[in-house]
C-alpha cells in the first residue's frame, strides 16, 4: 500500500513538473550539492539555489549531466550571508533578479566573458564586494543591481553597456571613481546616488540624458563635465554634492530639471557652452560666483592645508575647508594676499569642528556659514566684519558665547541690537533671536 501511495506521488511531481515546463533536481558537482533546474525544452541548466553545498566558495558550473548551465536563476542565493566568494565559470549567459541579494559576506565574484545580463537587485546588498569588473559581453544591468555595495572602490563598466538603469550603484559609498563609456545613452534616476567616496565621474560622449537624483548626495564630488551630447538633466540630478564648485554644461543642453544642483553650496563657477540662459545668483546659478560662456580659468585657488578659496580681481571668498583639523585658524590673507569674506555655507554641519579663529582680513562672513557646528562653544567676531549673513550659526546649539571686538552698531535687518558686549547675551541674540536676520555694522 505504501509503494502504490509513493508511485502516485511521485506521479502527481511528476505531472507538475511538466505543467510548468519544469524538472528539478538536485545534483552533485565537486563533491558537494547545488539546486539545478532544467529549463522547458530540457536542453540547459539553471543553478536555482545552495541546496546542500557546504563550502563558503562557490563555484557555479558550465555543465551538468552533460547539459549546459546557461544561468543563476532568480533568488538562488538570496541572503546566503556565509559566501564569500563566487566563480562563474564560461558558459553562463546571465544573472538573474536578485540572485545574490542580501549575501553581505561575498567579497569576490568573477563574471565569464559569456555573462550577457545582469538582472535587477543581483547583487544588492553585497556590502563585503570590494571590486568588480563587468566584462564587455555584459549588454544590460539591471535597475538596483549594486545598490548597497559600500565596501565597492572599483567597478569596470565595459563599452558594451548602453544604458545605467535606476538605482544600479545607489549606496556604493566608498567607489572613488567611475568611467561611463560612451556607448551609455542614459544614466537613470538614483543611479549613483550617495555614492559619497565619489571625486572623479567621467561621463561618455554618447550619454544623452542624466535620471533624476541621478549623482545626488555625492558629496566628495568636486567638478562635473557634462558632454556635448547630453540634451536633458533632470530633477535634482546632482542636488547635495556639496563640494562641487564647478560645472561644465555642454552645447546640447535644452532641458534642465527641477534644482538640479539644489544644495551645491560651493558651486560658484559654471561654464555654459549650451543655448540656455544661466545667470549667477538665479536657478542653477544661484551659488555661481561667475558664469562663463567662453574658455576661462578658474579662480579657484586651494591651499596645501585644505582651504579652498575663490579669488577674482574685485573679491576674494573661503570657500570651504577639507583638512581633519577639528581647531582652526583661519588663513591671515588669500593666497593673493587680498582680505576675504568667508563663503556662504563654507563650514555647514562640520560637526567635529570645536574651535575657529578668525583673523582681521575677513570682512564678512555668509549666509549658514558656520550653521549646525555644534561642537563650536565660543567664537570671536574681529572688527574688521562688517556684515553677518542670514542664518550663518544656525543650529549652533552649543555656542553659548560670542565675543564681538566691536559690539556697536550692529543692525540685524535694520533693527537696531544692542547687548552684544556680553558674550552670552551676543550668542543668544545670533544664534536664536536674530539668526535669520542680515546683520551690519555701521
Amino acid at each position: 500500500m505504501k509503494h502504490k501511495f509513493l508511485v502516485v506521488l511521485l506521479a502527481i511531481v511528476a505531472v507538475l513538473c511538466m505543467a510548468f515546463g519544469l524538472t528539478a533536481c538536485e545534483g552533485v558537482f565537486g563533491g558537494t550539492g547545488l539546486n539545478f533546474t532544467l529549463n522547458k525544452d530540457k536542453t540547459e541548466y539553471s543553478v536555482t539555489g545552495l541546496g546542500k553545498y557546504k563550502d563558503k566558495d562557490v563555484v557555479i558550473p558550465s555543465e551538468y549531466r552533460g547539459k549546459p548551465v546557461t544561468s543563476i536563476g532568480e533568488t538562488a542565493f538570496e541572503n546566503r550571508s556565509g559566501l564569500t566568494s563566487v566563480t562563474i565559470e564560461e558558459g553562463v549567459t546571465s544573472i538573474g533578479e536578485e540572485a545574490f541579494y542580501g549575501c553581505s559576506g561575498l567579497t569576490s565574484v568573477t563574471i565569464p566573458d559569456s555573462v550577457t545580463s545582469i538582472g535587477a537587485w543581483a547583487f544588492y546588498g553585497c556590502s563585503g564586494l570590494t571590486s568588480v569588473t563587468i566584462p564587455d559581453s555584459v549588454t544590460s544591468i539591471g535597475a538596483w543591481a549594486f545598490y548597497g555595495c559600500s565596501g565597492l572602490t572599483s567597478v569596470t563598466i565595459p563599452d558594451s553597456v548602453t544604458s545605467i538603469g535606476n538605482g544600479t550603484f545607489y549606496d556604493c559609498s566608498n567607489m572613488t571613481s567611475i568611467n561611463i563609456p560612451n556607448n551609455v545613452t542614459s544614466i537613470g534616476g538614483v543611479a549613483f546616488r550617495c555614492c559619497s567616496g565619489l571625486t572623479s565621474v567621467n561621463i561618455g560622449e554618447g550619454v544623452t540624458s542624466i535620471g533624476d537624483s541621478a549623482f545626488c548626495d555625492c558629496s566628495n564630488l568636486t567638478s562635473i563635465n557634462i558632454p556635448n551630447n547630453v540634451t536633458s538633466i533632470e530633477d535634482y540630478a546632482f542636488s547635495g554634492c556639496i563640494w562641487l564648485t564647478s560645472v561644465t554644461l555642454g552645447r546640447g543642453v535644452t532641458s534642465i530639471g527641477v534644482d538640479p544642483f539644489y544644495g551645491c553650496y560651493r558651486l560658484v563657477e559654471i561654464w555654459n557652452y549650451s543655448g540656455m540662459q544661466i545667470q549667477t545668483g538665479l536657478g542653477i546659478g544661484h551659488y555661481a560666483k561667475r558664469v562663463y560662456t567662453t574658455d576661462e580659468k578658474s579662480k579657484q585657488i586651494k591651499t596645501s592645508d585644505g582651504y579652498l578659496f575663490y579669488e577674482d580681481v574685485v573679491e576674494s571668498y573661503l570657500l570651504g575647508y577639507s583638512g581633519t583639523s577639528t581647531e582652526l585658524t583661519l588663513p591671515k590673507k588669500s593666497l593673493k594676499e587680498n582680505n576675504y569674506g568667508v563663503n556662504q555655507y563654507a563650514f555647514y554641519g562640520c560637526s567635529g569642528l570645536t574651535s575657529v579663529t578668525i583673523p582681521s582680513s575677513v570682512n564678512s562672513i555668509g549666509g549658514y556659514a558656520f550653521a549646525c557646528c555644534i561642537g563650536l562653544t565660543s567664537i570671536a567676531i574681529p572688527n574688521s566684519v562688517t556684515s553677518i549673513g542670514f542664518w550663518a550659526f544656525d543650529g549652533c546649539e552649543n555656542l553659548k558665547a560670542v565675543l564681538f571686538e566691536n559690539p556697536n552698531w550692529w543692525k540685524a535687518n535694520e533693527v537696531s541690537v544692542s547687548g552684544l558686549d556680553d558674550p552670552a547675551t551676543a550668542a543668544e541674540k545670533l544664534t536664536n533671536t536674530h539668526c535669520s536676520s542680515v546683520w551690519r555694522r555701521g
